[in-house]
């Protein structure tokens, strides 16, 4: 799912971290407006803005190599989820270059966020563009257009799934 697409990219990055950065992106200010099928300029709700938080954090907490990040899926992708990112995590570190992800920057601006469905039971949220992020020296830009459904847990929305090419 999330983690199997990212790890050629962080390897990428390895592999070409003698080359020289671009620029560092900087993290959106405001969340987003959702854009939705019936009116594309509606703000978002209390929902939405958790939504768009739980996906922001995906993104950064992806690149970055936190340890938080399996706690934005549901319980129920959870344990796969947190296997593939532990490995991913051992890789980058003996290659002795952990800290190095754990300070990446993260630049979201070039996503789209348009809520599919907005149920109090579940959410489809296509995600389309791009982002990008600075692992220095090395900046990478990364196409994303997927559908990620999100459940509600605990009070909290957690993703479930990543549909890539859902279309």
């Amino acid at each position: 799912m999330s983690m199997k697409r990212i790890i050629p990219t962080i390897l990428a990055v390895l592999l070409l971290s003698h080359s020289a950065a671009l620029g560092a992106g900087a993290r959106p200010q405001t969340a987003p407006e959702a854009t939705t099928q019936e009116n594309a300029t509606k703000p978002l709700d209390a929902e939405g803005l958790a939504q768009y938080q739980v996906l922001q954090e995906y993104f950064e907490w992806q690149t970055a190599l936190d340890d938080r990040f399996p706690t934005v899926f549901s319980r129920r992708v959870r344990e796969e989820e947190t296997m593939a990112f532990l490995a991913a995590r051992e890789t980058v570190n003996r290659r002795g270059q952990l800290e190095r992800f754990r300070a990446a920057k993260v630049d979201l601006s070039g996503l789209v966020f348009k809520r599919i469905t907005a149920d109090p039971d579940l959410a489809r949220i296509q995600v389309t563009g791009h982002y990008s992020f600075t692992v220095s020296p090395v900046v990478q830009t990364v196409e994303e257009d997927a559908l990620f459904v999100l459940l509600p847990e605990m009070g909290k929305w957690k993703i479930y799934e990543r549909r890539e090419g859902w279309r």
